[in-house]
C-alpha cells in the first residue's frame, strides 16, 4: 500500500475532461485520474479551503458522517475495473473500522477537506502510474545542458565588451 497526496488539477484536452493528479509519496510517478467537472470544482475549492455560509454537497456528506459519530480516518483507491477507478472510504465507527463504497473522486473531496490521508495498492500504480520529472530535476538538466554547451570565449567577450561599454545594453558611440 502507497500513500498519495493531490498533486494538483489538470484539463485534458484531448477528452474534454479533468483530471485530478496525485503524487506517489517518495517516487517519480503520478497516477492520473480521470474525473467530473462538478467534483474538479469541489476539488478545487477544497484545496484552497474555500468556506460557505452554507454547506456544499461534500460538507453535507462529512456533517451526515460525523453527525452519527463515524471519523473519517483515510481513502484507499483499491482496484481498477472497466478503466474506472473503485475507492472505498476508511470511516472509524465505535472503535471499529468500516469501508464505504465511493467513487475516488468524491473520496479526494472528503480527504482532503479533513486532511486524510489516501491511499492505493502497487498494483494500481503499477497500471496507471504515470512517471514525470520534477521541475527541479528539469531545470537542473537544463542548467547542466547549459554548461556543458558553454562556450567560454563568448563569455569572455561578453564581460570585455561591457568593460568597454559596449555589451548589449550599452550604446556605442
Amino acid at each position: 500500500m502507497k500513500e498519495v497526496k493531490v498533486k494538483g488539477l489538470a484539463f485534458d484536452k484531448r477528452n474534454n475532461t479533468p483530471v485530478v493528479i496525485l503524487e506517489i509519496l517518495n517516487s517519480p510517478l503520478v497516477l492520473p485520474i480521470w474525473i467530473g467537472s462538478c467534483e474538479a470544482f469541489a476539488l478545487s475549492l477544497a484545496l484552497q479551503k474555500a468556506e460557505f455560509p452554507r454547506p456544499l454537497t461534500h460538507d453535507l456528506m462529512l456533517n451526515i458522517i460525523e453527525s452519527f459519530g463515524a471519523i473519517p480516518e483515510g481513502l484507499f483507491i483499491d482496484s481498477l475495473e472497466d478503466n474506472t477507478y473503485r475507492a472505498k472510504l476508511i470511516l472509524k465507527v465505535n472503535d471499529q473500522k468500516k469501508e464505504i463504497d465511493c467513487r475516488p473522486s468524491d473520496g479526494i473531496v472528503l480527504a482532503t477537506k479533513k486532511s486524510i490521508p489516501i491511499f492505493t495498492t502497487e498494483k494500481i500504480i503499477a497500471e496507471g502510474g504515470i512517471r514525470i520529472e520534477d521541475q527541479d530535476q528539469t531545470e537542473e538538466r537544463e542548467f547542466k545542458d547549459f554548461v556543458e554547451h558553454l562556450d567560454i570565449d563568448q563569455i569572455r567577450k561578453y564581460f570585455e565588451n561591457e568593460e568597454k561599454g559596449e555589451g548589449e545594453g550599452h550604446e556605442g558611440n
